[in-house]
């Protein structure tokens, strides 16, 4: 969903290393406005956070910026430059690893832009460990919701029902070096983002995987049900948004990865009665970043990536060319599945 730019020289600074998350400790969030922050001479601003944090985004006003880039610094080093494509109310989300500090560049028809931008900054908190044994209606091992530890108080978007006629296959970006221990953090913190701070009421989403294979579930009612998500605006009808926890540009998807992805594909297609190496037709909605207009009927495989239906890198170089073998490992998975 963003592309990382040029790697820029490390700056290796003498500071104590950050500290890490309280045990008990619940998400929070902290908006800043970056106008408080000085300009340099580069068009660059700098803010620092007064706790640290795990996942950045960005939400402006007027229109969107033509571009958006981010770098953070934890532990004494700056992380790459990283751009930052829109979303419906601001950017997607960047999961950075522990930090305090973010340096932000942006632009609207050629000039700076970075004052009309607020600073999203998650601590995505804890919870207890997960295990993916959350089985609904014959679905592979999955971590529901309430193991990853997601607070219910702040789903506000009621389920909206649909059909699901394809899966759109997402990656998340950010770093790709986290632990699996992590990955409900990650989880919870991009719930935050999307269901508090960019007000959609829930996590996107159906159902995201990490590096390890783990599946966890998305959307509310979007296992047990066919319900609206919000992963690809112009076609979050009809579709079923799965995404992997990790920047997939240049860095391969693990074969766990690709496998769960098939996995969860094939079984959520196949309570729908959807061939996983079919096609099928969808139609446009509106949407200020889609190749189609809206009304448009368009043919499509039963799983395809977010670059097809919408400007975007999404899945990722190395992600979107996984998606050929994650339709037949899927179609292989649903024959099976059928057989007496």
């Amino acid at each position: 969903m963003r592309r990382r730019l040029g790697f820029p020289i490390a700056l290796l600074l003498a500071t104590a290393a950050l500290p890490a998350a309280s045990a008990a400790a619940p998400e929070s969030s902290t908006r800043i406005p970056l106008r408080e922050a000085p300009l340099d001479r580069t068009q660059t601003r700098e803010v620092r956070t007064s706790t640290p944090f795990d996942l950045v985004g960005f939400a402006w006003r007027g229109p969107a910026p033509d571009r958006v880039e981010v770098r953070t610094r934890g532990s004494g080093e700056w992380s790459e430059w990283t751009e930052l494509e829109p979303e419906a109310g601001g950017s997607e989300p960047l999961w950075t690893g522990r930090a305090d500090t973010a340096q932000v560049r942006a632009s609207r028809g050629g000039a700076d832009a970075t004052g009309d931008l607020e600073l999203i900054a998650i601590d995505p908190g804890t919870s207890a460990a997960v295990t993916p044994d959350t089985r609904i209606a014959g679905s592979p091992p999955v971590v529901g919701r309430a193991q990853w530890g997601a607070d219910e108080n702040l789903m506000t978007w009621p389920p909206e029902p649909t059909r699901t006629k394809a899966v759109i296959v997402h990656h998340t970006a950010g770093t790709n070096d986290y632990s699996c221990a992590q990955s409900a953090d990650i989880v919870r913190a991009i719930y935050r983002y999307h269901a508090v701070e960019l007000k959609w009421g829930d996590i996107g989403y159906h159902a995201l995987v990490d590096k390890c294979g783990t599946v966890f579930e998305g959307r509310a009612g979007g296992l047990r049900g066919d319900v609206v998500g919000g992963h690809a605006r112009g076609f979050n009808r009809n579709t079923f948004g799965v995404s992997m926890l990790g920047n997939y540009d240049r860095a391969t998807p693990s074969s766990k990865t690709v496998e769960s992805v098939a996995e969860i594909s094939a079984w959520k297609l196949g309570t729908a009665g959807v061939p996983a190496d079919g096609r099928t037709e969808l139609v446009a909605e509106p949407a200020n970043n889609s190749h189609h207009p809206a009304g448009a009927a368009v043919s499509l495989p039963t799983i395809f990536g977010h670059r097809d239906v919408s400007r975007t890198v999404c899945p990722g170089q190395r992600g979107y060319e996984k998606l050929d073998p994650i339709r037949a490992r899927a179609a292989v998975l649903q024959q099976r599945h059928a057989r007496p």
